[in-house]
């Protein structure tokens, strides 16, 4: 009897809500479930993020807002005017965020490298933003429903009161902004600072044999395999594959790498990969420190190559170019085309030096006493051993790590 008699309760609340539809309410219901979908889209489709989404997010919230709004007047409960209206523009703020968001995670995935931390951070990421638009949604359903049902039965009324009070809808509102919210800030905020270097002080390449000064304050943004220069206002300025030298009129403080080189330590016969945006800077009188992502390591008796042409040295070392004998200083750019020129960037000296290499050979004395042919790009080692240099700096493991 009590099963058919809660069965038959059940039924009665169904035919009752029913009922009290209008086309009001009908309408009010499909902006719901629109606006819920408009969200899982969003979510399903994030790797290809455009602001489309975060219009038609904010479309929905205001028209799902103005339905909840004239709810309220119609259900003649003005006292939760106020706070409904304060809940749904938090959890429109959190939920046109995290989208917003999602698009930062989405960018930085295409532009920089597929790492697997941030691609498990999306995907745990987006679950929680559409199992809490779902629980917002159902929230929506339920006063819609509660309402239509207070409309029909006014004896009904105090049950409806109850169920949408202004301090109860506030705190579960508060609730699922908070479940948006606090994830948002926390992924936007550790997505953002990876691969970002903030530049505040004068800084320079050296690109074709000439000098190029950038404007600071600015953002290094890895792009891809190389970086680019941001600025407030979001123009962008490529850099070249020199260091970024941090200084000027001949003190050199520090260098930051625009591409991704291999160090070569020939003593230890060491060769690992020093990424994008890294930082090298003497902390004590031929010890460098080799900071990537906040993370450090000390390095001495090293030289830096790109897999290419280029080399960077970091003590003061003897180059032969032909019969000419130079002296290089640490943080030294030199680049070297086989049958075509050398040039040698200088930054203590602040000199730029080019020499043809047509029938004329190019190697420097590093300090263990091993010879590095910069045209060719072998080690021959003190006991005559010779050692060709990685060609893919990229394939290499950490040195920082």
């Amino acid at each position: 009897m009590a099963n058919r008699f809660d069965l038959n309760n059940r039924t009665s609340r169904l035919k009752v809500t029913v009922a009290g539809f209008d086309q009001f309410d009908a309408l009010a219901v499909a902006v719901v479930v629109v606006r819920f979908f408009v969200y899982l889209i969003a979510a399903a489709f994030i790797h290809d993020y455009n602001e489309k989404f975060v219009i038609a997010a904010a479309f929905m919230e205001i028209v799902c807002m103005a339905f909840m709004l004239i709810q309220t007047f119609k259900r003649d409960i003005l006292a939760s005017i106020g706070l409904r209206l304060l809940g749904q523009v938090m959890l429109a703020g959190a939920a046109i965020g995290v989208i917003y968001v999602n698009g930062i995670i989405s960018t930085y995935l295409k532009d920089v490298q597929k790492r697997e931390s941030v691609i498990v951070l999306l995907v745990i990421f987006n679950i929680l933003f559409v199992v809490v638009e779902a629980a917002v949604a159902l929230m929506s359903l339920d006063v819609f429903l509660a309402a239509s049902t207070s409309k029909h039965r006014r004896s009904r009324s105090g049950e409806f009161k109850t169920r949408i009070k202004p301090i109860t809808a506030l705190i579960g509102t508060g609730l699922c902004f908070l479940l948006l919210a606090l994830p948002a800030v926390f992924a936007g905020s550790l997505v953002s600072g990876l691969d970002n270097v903030k530049i505040e002080s004068k800084v320079y390449q050296v690109a074709q044999s000439e000098y190029v000064y950038y404007k600071y304050p600015a953002t290094a943004r890895k792009r891809n395999s190389k970086s680019v220069l941001i600025y407030d206002d979001d123009s962008e300025i490529a850099l070249s594959d020199s260091p970024l030298y941090f200084g000027g009129d001949g003190k050199t403080e520090k260098i930051m790498l625009s591409k991704a080189y291999a160090i070569v330590e020939p003593s230890i016969s060491s060769t690992k990969k020093v990424d994008t945006l890294s930082m090298i800077e003497e902390v004590r009188e031929g010890t460098y420190a080799v900071t990537s992502e906040e993370r450090e390591r000390e390095a001495t008796n090293f030289f830096l190559y790109d897999g290419g042409d280029s080399y960077v040295f970091f003590d003061e070392l003897t180059m032969h170019v032909g019969d000419n004998e130079l002296t290089v200083s640490p943080y030294s750019f030199v680049t070297a085309k086989y049958n075509g020129s050398i040039t040698i960037f200088d930054p203590r000296n602040s000199s730029i030096l080019t020499y043809s290499l047509i029938g004329k050979d190019a190697s420097v004395n590093l300090k263990d006493g091993t010879v590095l042919d910069v045209v060719t790009d072998l080690l021959v080692k003190t006991d005559g051993s010779e050692k060709m240099l990685v060609l893919q700096p990229s394939g290499l493991d950490e040195f920082v790590g």
